[in-house]
């Protein structure tokens, strides 16, 4: 029987202060390889490949940063488990009740191997199947996006909050444009991307989803919307946007599914609801079975 965690505040707090000291360290092994020019990529997710370029991109770097994530983690905390990208042999495949770290080393690959600076490491910490902790470390652009369960979302120490655009005509939208991928979601991502064009105040399409998701919490852009992504590339975002006062919904606009690969972060449940209504949806075959609602106490 799966049996329920109890943890403390102090005792999460000793969580947080681990992985934060690991995920800078990552940071630095990042950035390392990219002003040293080691940052080329080295095999191909041969899986993703009808997903888009940068689905199936995989370096040297990724690999070393979750090795350095997971064994950082395990040394301290070896009753713990993990959910990653890249090392599935190490990873738990079905989210417990027991501490799950949900970690993608590198966000943002395809940035990486061409030098662009909009790179992160995402980590997500699961107690009970819920979000209890969550940064997104940026380490060429100097931004550390954090939040702990009802602690608030922080950039950089820095309390942040959501924009409250209200309404799609004044909105900042962030989408995906995958190149490379399959003729039924390119034509799926045209379709949503005229509607943006003609109906929002702006649009941007910067690669990481952890970064996208993270900047609505931080007022940066005010929508994000995506279908396709992991549980990995969610988990750190979605509970920064909700401590930052967002919505986070899923894709249909009912409660948000970690497992269920798609996700809506707005600054208003308002702007979700429209960005609900226009979207059109990529099929993806979930990350598991069963739905886990990690924003719901």
């Amino acid at each position: 029987m799966d049996q329920e965690w109890s943890v403390t505040k102090e005792e999460l707090h000793r969580f947080t202060d681990v992985l934060l000291v690991l995920i800078r360290e990552a940071g630095e092994i990042v950035a390392n390889a990219i002003n040293s020019q080691q940052n080329a990529e080295i095999d191909e997710k041969s899986e993703n490949l009808n997903e888009g370029n940068s689905s199936s991109v995989l370096t040297e770097t990724d690999l070393k940063v979750e090795k350095h994530l997971i064994s950082g983690l395990k040394k301290v905390f070896p009753d713990h488990q993990f959910i990653g990208e890249e090392s599935v042999q190490e990873s738990s495949s079905e989210l417990t009740n027991a501490p799950t770290w949900i970690i993608d080393p590198i966000d943002g690959t395809m940035n990486f191997v061409h030098s662009n600076p909009l790179v992160c490491t995402s980590v997500g910490l699961t107690i009970n199947k819920k979000l209890v902790f969550g940064a997104v470390n940026c380490p060429m652009i100097d931004k550390l996006y954090t939040a702990i369960k009802g602690e608030g979302a922080f950039c950089n120490k820095t309390k942040i909050q959501v924009s409250k655009v209200q309404d799609l005509s004044k909105a900042m939208m962030i989408m995906e444009l995958p190149a490379g991928a399959n003729q039924e979601k390119k034509d799926i991502a045209i379709h949503n991307l005229q509607h943006i064009l003609t109906n929002a105040h702006a649009i941007r399409a910067p690669g990481p989803a952890a970064l996208d998701i993270a900047w609505v919490g931080a007022g940066a852009a005010d929508g994000f919307f995506h279908r396709g992504i992991h549980s990995w590339d969610m988990a750190a975002g979605a509970l920064i946007v909700k401590e930052a006062g967002g919505t986070v919904i899923d894709t249909q606009g009912g409660d948000f599914d970690l497992m269920s690969r798609g996700i809506i972060a707005a600054s208003s449940r308002t702007l979700a609801e429209q960005i609900k209504d226009f979207i059109k949806i990529y099929p993806a075959d979930r990350d598991q079975v069963t739905p886990v609602y990690p924003l719901i106490d």
